[in-house]
């Protein structure tokens, strides 16, 4: 069996020399975790306030999640639009959309202002779907979009598709019929059981590349405020009235704050000696899955595309009412992948296999590959990809990474209400860049002193989401804590 290996890693090179915690420390911000979530709270931290940043990494750099992740940027939360507004309403649940958007913007800007060189692709991409009531989904979720003044995802029917009647008919100008050949051919398939395909921006990037250059970008312009201590496991945080302790093996860093920048399933502790336990219900806040992925090269002769299938009816979406038990989709990007120096080829990367995890301890990264993954990935290529090679396929790449749900499907970004010493942009629920960008802004517009309006990424509406409560209680809940 295969190891866990990801392309993202073979790729990435380490000129400078690991530096771990060698004493104890004070600072302003401690932030916990050196992933895309955690270098991006440092880099906004960094910018837009005046204070101090410790990042601290138990492991190294961009090895976690951001190292063992799709590399695919997109916009998605893996719920619903119109399940948001149910239990939010349309306003917070359209500020919360057009602030991930917004971070298509976020990271533009970073590409300018630091000169990254990491590549970045971005294109329009496509979900497809096999099912009319499924897509009547989306067109649901589009039209709340619409009353919400917001940009839609344009849709594409196939005009030989059945049960077209099933479509109401308020949601005609949101969607155009086209020719079923149209719909296979943005798709790449010749799996003729797709009759729908919604488009909207995405792209590619190694993360791990990318991560690593900022954290050369950061140390060298933020001399005198920035440290980083990797190979550095934090044991305990410990929180009273005005300050975070956060204990390592030998030495201890005490902040006037914490961000937990993690994926939540940390073996560490957390004593709050100024309020009620945070531990227990922290630790039961993130929920894990294994997500497995496998690669393999083709000449590069194809653009960059990013694709997802979704071979599901609406009742497995309605059906279940914890988005984490949600069936799985397939996704795939095909980019430009230099193997080694002048050896360039295009990289096909499928993922969609997952496992989920009762105990988020069990998890290992060096844990081998699993063979009903590669057989789930191989089956779809030859089924639907109508480019995938004929024989058996030659996996470059295999490897798994862990990501963290949180209850609400949601991303988790802002103050513990028990102890707002305590921060955290955590939970990447299956799409992590984008909201990780979005994240690490927000938080550091909270320490900037920025008065903010409620939002559903509020750790409160963690707490106060669920669907017990009626909606106008939950929001007054997210609003006052």
């Amino acid at each position: 069996m295969m190891p866990n290996n990801s392309p993202w890693l073979h790729q990435l090179t380490v000129t400078r020399p690991i530096d771990t915690l060698q004493s104890d420390i004070a600072t302003d911000v401690a932030i916990v975790g050196a992933g895309i979530a955690g270098v991006m709270t440092a880099y906004f931290t960094l910018k837009n306030t005046d204070k101090q940043v410790l990042l601290i990494e138990g492991s190294r750099v961009a090895h976690g999640a951001t190292g063992h992740n799709a590399g695919q940027i997109v916009f998605e939360f893996e719920r619903e639009f119109y399940s948001l507004v149910e239990e939010y309403g349309l306003s917070m649940a359209a500020d919360a959309e057009n602030s991930v958007r917004g971070a298509w913007i976020l990271l533009e800007e970073l590409y300018q202002e630091a000169k990254l060189t990491t590549p970045m692709s971005s294109f329009m991409g496509y979900n497809g779907f096999t099912d009319i009531e499924r897509v009547v989904e989306e067109l649901k979720n589009n039209a709340l979009r619409k009353e919400a003044g917001m940009q839609i995802f344009q849709v594409y029917i196939s005009e030989e598709a059945s049960d077209l009647d099933l479509i109401p008919k308020e949601y005609r100008e949101l969607y155009n019929l086209v020719p079923h050949t149209d719909v296979l051919s943005l798709l790449e398939t010749h799996d003729k059981r797709y009759i729908a395909v919604m488009s909207e921006k995405k792209g590619c990037v190694n993360a791990a590349v990318l991560i690593e250059e900022i954290v050369g970008y950061l140390l060298s312009t933020f001399k005198g405020r920035f440290v980083l201590c990797e190979e550095t496991h934090i044991k305990e945080v410990v929180l009273e009235k005005d300050l975070a302790i956060l204990r390592a093996k030998e030495y201890s860093i005490t902040a006037d704050k914490v961000v937990l920048c993690t994926n939540g399933f940390e073996k560490f502790s957390i004593i709050n000696n100024a309020g009620a336990d945070i531990d227990t219900k922290f630790h039961h806040m993130v929920r894990g899955k294994v997500g497995y992925m496998a690669g393999y090269l083709e000449e590069l002769k194809h653009p960059p595309i990013a694709l997802a299938f979704y071979d599901q009816t609406a009742e497995d979406v309605e059906s279940v009412e914890d988005p984490y038990d949600q069936k799985p989709y397939i996704y795939m990007t095909r980019r430009p992948y230099e193997l080694e120096k002048n050896e360039k080829h295009n990289l096909i990367c499928v993922g969609g296999p997952d496992r989920s995890l009762d105990d988020t301890t069990e998890y290992a990264t060096e844990a081998e590959y699993s063979e009903e993954a590669t057989t789930e990935i191989s089956d779809f290529l030859h089924t639907t990809y109508k480019n995938a090679p004929k024989d058996d396929i030659d996996f470059k790449f295999k490897w798994h990474g862990l990501m963290g749900y949180t209850p609400t499907s949601i991303r988790v970004v802002g103050e513990e209400p028990k102890n707002k010493v305590l921060m955290y942009n955590l939970g990447c629920n299956g799409v992590g860049i984008l909201t990780s960008i979005y994240g690490g802004k927000r938080i550091a517009d909270i320490l900037s002193g920025a008065v903010l309006a409620p939002s559903l990424f509020d750790p409160r509406a963690v707490y106060f989401g669920a669907k017990t409560l009626s909606r106008k209680k939950r929001i007054r809940n997210i609003a006052t804590g």
